[in-house]
Formats: C-alpha cells, sequence, structure tokens
C-alpha cells in the first residue's frame, strides 16, 4: 500500500515524511517574525548606507512561512509588505497633507489604506509561494523569489517596486542590473534570504547541490560587481567632460500660476539670471528642473527674450514647462520639456509620455459614478488630466544625445530602456522632478536613488535635477560625480564624464526579456505544482 506523503490537511505540512511531528510557531510568533522582515526590508529606503539588511531580510518571513496554512502565509505576507510600505513611504503623510487640508485623522487612513493595500502584493506572492512548497519539496531557492517578484510585477500600484532601488549605495551589488534590470537584484536578494534560511534550518545532503548552485550565482553576482565597477572607473578616465550647469531654485509647491518675484519678470525668471552666471563659468548647457509655471508657451514675449539671452550668453538650455494646445475645439495639455539650443532655436520637445495616475490623469477604472466622486473629492484640484506624450525624444547638445524624462517617469525602467534602445552611443539620461509636494522626507533620496540604477542598467551618464534636491550626477557605474544638498537653492557646474561612442547594455536592448522569462519559469512551477498535486491525491486514494 502506499502512503500518502501530504497530511489530509494539504495546507499543514507539520507531518514530515518520516512520520515525526515538529514544534510550530504560534500565529502571534509568525506576526512577530513577519513584522521583524518588514522593518528588515525597508530600512535602506531610510538608511541607504544600511542597504546590507535588505538582503537578510527575508529570514524571519521564511521561518513564519514554515508549516503555514495557506491562509496565515498570505497574512503573513501581507504584514511584511504593508511594514515596509509604510517604512519606505512614510511620507504619504506629508503628500497627502500637501494635496488638501485634510484633518490629521483623515490625512493618517489615507496613508495606512495606501500601505495597507501595497502590502497585499506581497502577501499574494506569499500565498503562491507556500501553495508551491507544499507540493514541490525543496524548491523554495527558487520558488520564494520567483513568487514574490512576479507577483509584485503584475501587482496594480501606481507604479512598480523595485527593492533593488534601495541598493543604490551598493556599487559592487548594483553592477549586474545592466544584464537583467532592478527585477534580477530584486530576486538575487530574495535567493541570497533563502540560502541563509536554508543554511539556518539545515539541509538534507540532496539539497545541498541546490545550496551550492545558489552560492554559485551569488559569487558569479559579485564577481561580475567588483569587475565591472573597476573596468568602468578605468575606462572613464580617458573619456571627455562635459560641463552641465543645474539651477535648483527650491520653488514651494503651489497649483496657482504665481507671479515671478520682485525684480524678475516672465521674460528674464531668477532661472534666467542663475543661467547667465553658469554660462559665464562655463557652463556648455543649463537645465532647470520641473517647477514653477513659466509661461514659455503662452506668451511669444517670453520665447523672444529666452531666444535673445541665450543666444547672448552662448549656453543651451533645457527645462520645463506646461504646455496647451487646441484639438478640434478641445484644450489638451501636455508635461513638456524644452531645448532651447546656443542660436536661441528651438531644436527640442519632448511631452511626458508616463503620467502619474491621480495626478496627471485619472484611471479609467476610476471613472464609474461612484469612484468618480470618491477621487475628486480626495485629489481635488491636484488631479488635472494632462495627454500622454506619444515618443521618447532626444536633444543634440554639444555631441550629447540628450534623452528627457519627467519626474516619476524614472519609476518606469522597461520605459526608460526603450528610450535608451540599441541604439544609445552617446546619449546621456536626464530627470527633472519637483520633490517638494512630499516636504523634507527622504522621498527626494529615494527619487534620487532609483535614477542612478536607471544609468546603471542602461550603462548611460545621468543627470537628475530635483527642484528641492538632492540633485545628482552620475556615471554609467552609478558612480556619484556631483551632487546637490537637499531642500536648498543650489546653482552649479558639473563636470559629465562623457563618450561619444559609448551606451547601452543588454538590459536596454532587451528590458522585457528576463521578466517574460520569470513569469515562464513561474508558471512551469506551478505546472509542475498542479501535476504533483494530482499524483499525491492518487496516491492517497490507493492508500
Amino acid at each position: 500500500m502506499l502512503r500518502s506523503v501530504i497530511p489530509s490537511n494539504a495546507a499543514d505540512d507539520s507531518v514530515l515524511r518520516d512520520g515525526s511531528r515538529v514544534r510550530t510557531e504560534s500565529l502571534l510568533q509568525k506576526i512577530a517574525l513577519a513584522l521583524l522582515s518588514g522593518v528588515l526590508v525597508g530600512i535602506p529606503w531610510l538608511s541607504p548606507e544600511l542597504y546590507a539588511t535588505a538582503w537578510f531580510g527575508w529570514v524571519p518571513l521564511l521561518f513564519a512561512l514554515r508549516h503555514a496554512s495557506l491562509r496565515v502565509a498570505f497574512f503573513c505576507g501581507w504584514v511584511t509588505g504593508t511594514v515596509c510600505f509604510a517604512i519606505a513611504s512614510y511620507w504619504m503623510l506629508d503628500f497627502v497633507a500637501n494635496l488638501d487640508t485634510f484633518s490629521a485623522p483623515l490625512t493618517t487612513l489615507l496613508s495606512i489604506s495606501f500601505w495597507v493595500y501595497a502590502g497585499l502584493s506581497l502577501g499574494f506572492g506569499c500565498l503562491v509561494f507556500r501553495w508551491l512548497t507544499v507540493r514541490l519539496e525543496g524548491w523554495e531557492l527558487v520558488g520564494f523569489p520567483l513568487s514574490l517578484v512576479s507577483l509584485m510585477a503584475v501587482y496594480p500600484l501606481l507604479f512598480q517596486t523595485h527593492f533593488a532601488e534601495a541598493q543604490a549605495s551598493f556599487l559592487s551589488g548594483l553592477q549586474g542590473v545592466d544584464l537583467v534590470g532592478a527585477k534580477g537584484l530584486d530576486l538575487l536578494m530574495m535567493l541570497f534570504s533563502v540560502l541563509v534560511y536554508r543554511l539556518l534550518v539545515g539541509s538534507r545532503r540532496r539539497a545541498m547541490r541546490g545550496n551550492m548552485a545558489a552560492l554559485g550565482v551569488v559569487v558569479a553576482w559579485f564577481a561580475y560587481g567588483v569587475f565591472s565597477l573597476a573596468s568602468w572607473d578605468s575606462r572613464m578616465q580617458d573619456w571627455e567632460l562635459r560641463r552641465i550647469g543645474l539651477v535648483q531654485p527650491n520653488d514651494q509647491v503651489t497649483l496657482d500660476v504665481l507671479e515671478p518675484p520682485s525684480g524678475f519678470s516672465r521674460e528674464e525668471p531668477e532661472e534666467m539670471a542663475a543661467t547667465r552666471r553658469l554660462a559665464r563659468a562655463g557652463a556648455q548647457v543649463v537645465i532647470w528642473p520641473e517647477a514653477r509655471y513659466k509661461g514659455y508657451f503662452d506668451n511669444f514675449s517670453v520665447r523672444q527674450a529666452y531666444a535673445k539671452i541665450l543666444k547672448q550668453s552662448g549656453v543651451a538650455l533645457i527645462f520645463h514647462d506646461a504646455e496647451q494646445r487646441w484639438q478640434d475645439g478641445q484644450p489638451i495639455n501636455f508635461n513638456s520639456v524644452i531645448h532651447i539650443d546656443q542660436e536661441g532655436q528651438e531644436s527640442g520637445l519632448y511631452r511626458k509620455m508616463q503620467r502619474m495616475p491621480f495626478g496627471e490623469y485619472r484611471p479609467e477604472s476610476f471613472s464609474m459614478p461612484g469612484l468618480n466622486g470618491l477621487t475628486t473629492y480626495l485629489f481635488g484640484e491636484f488631479l488635472r488630466p494632462l495627454a500622454a506624450g506619444t515618443r521618447h525624444a532626444e536633444f543634440a547638445v554639444d555631441g550629447m544625445r540628450v534623452v528627457p524624462k519627467v519626474c516619476y517617469e524614472t519609476a518606469f525602467p522597461s520605459d526608460v530602456a526603450q528610450a535608451i534602445g540599441s541604439d544609445a552611443a552617446g546619449k546621456v539620461l536626464l530627470f527633472i522632478s519637483q520633490d517638494n509636494w512630499f516636504g523634507e522626507t527622504t522621498q527626494p533620496f529615494q527619487h534620487r536613488a532609483m535614477s542612478v540604477v536607471r544609468a546603471v542598467e542602461n550603462r548611460v551618464p545621468m543627470i537628475h535635477l530635483i527642484n528641492n534636491g538632492p540633485s545628482v550626477v552620475t556615471a554609467p557605474n552609478g558612480r556619484t560625480l556631483s551632487s546637490t544638498q537637499a531642500f536648498s537653492r543650489a546653482e552649479v557646474i558639473a563636470d559629465l564624464s562623457f563618450s561619444p561612442t559609448s551606451g547601452g547594455s543588454l538590459y536596454s536592448r532587451y528590458p522585457h526579456a528576463f521578466e517574460r522569462l520569470m513569469f515562464v519559469a513561474l508558471a512551469l512551477l506551478c505546472l509542475a505544482g498542479l501535476v504533483s498535486g494530482r499524483r499525491r491525491r492518487r496516491a492517497a486514494a490507493v492508500d
């Protein structure tokens, strides 16, 4: 007679194959472990120098998932996700408060609702993982990373979260994203945690082969990282320098169209005065961030004045402004970036493609009668619909091919990679942002870290100019070339290392390849789990 290898309650594997029982943690202990994981994984978002905690941070959660029912596994993952998102995005409190005059209790309630909703992504990932481990013994090394990263990739959030983006200070660990993108590093960090977990609980002899293979992947990743980081540092010593002028005005956020400060005008704003000074100091191009309304598109006098000043100064300018066009008798608004060359001629225009949900457009699913009124009440004047641009752009600036992106477009890795593409020689990534909506929190630092990862993924120099700082200029390996202080006004000249023949990576050429491979691998695991479950049910019936 055959014995079923799974107890009658397939979600509870506290009975081992040899018939012995193991002590299972209480629900409170499991919740405490899940909380600990959320803290460890979230800490690097607050203190980037503590990036190592995220590499070990999943270990407590794995202990919590051991011998857990499917329901408990889901709940533990949800707890970890909620705590992690609450730590990483505590600035939601400031953001919601800046949207409108909400009361403190309502602001807190809305923020908690976001964290709880976002945390569900990890809950579903843990549910799938636990289901797999019940049916496929010994596959947690790949099952855990694949389940969590894949479910987070398809879960509907404002934009995808990548734990790799809290690793921007860990340059030797970051380099491999040029092959597989941020999701690849997310997987590796989870794989490392599973490996540590298996070493702590003790693995059977036949599991050692898997452990050694996982260790080999980790070692190979870091060997590549150390070699690649040093190789890029050496290569860039012979590169040319471009002098980039950055204007960081630290404008306060408002939806109102304000008059220029005393002593300035639309035709010559404060930023233009800074541009004159930077041009005299040797800047070849000056960049302004996403900030206050300029009136460039609406006023001929502004366009004429800009052209005259830039031609006199002999410097190119890249800046942001609100653009309105008319189509079929209806106004259409864009979030646009303009390039004016050294001759004062408008030479390039980019319209933001990836818009911010609820800030720049209302998702279709929220346009239904009940939800439409709710979102209007919550977001009010902040919800100002913008049309989406339809194509990437590049600005020819002193031999550079500058690829502009606006604000949270840096949170869309595959979109940025498509903008770089296979024709990447001489390209430079440019992000311009307005982050004062989030107050003096860690959010601008996190935003800057995202852009650093995008630079390494695509192996191009990168400029991220944030209205309130900290702005940063980096090399293709993520090395900081220049930076500014946060929450301050600044005008600086950054020396950008540049090569007209360098740029691009495996990831920029095939940005979706690794993600699709990941989905296929998880699908195959789930299929194997279904087949295994049927076999076990048949064995139980025979018994």
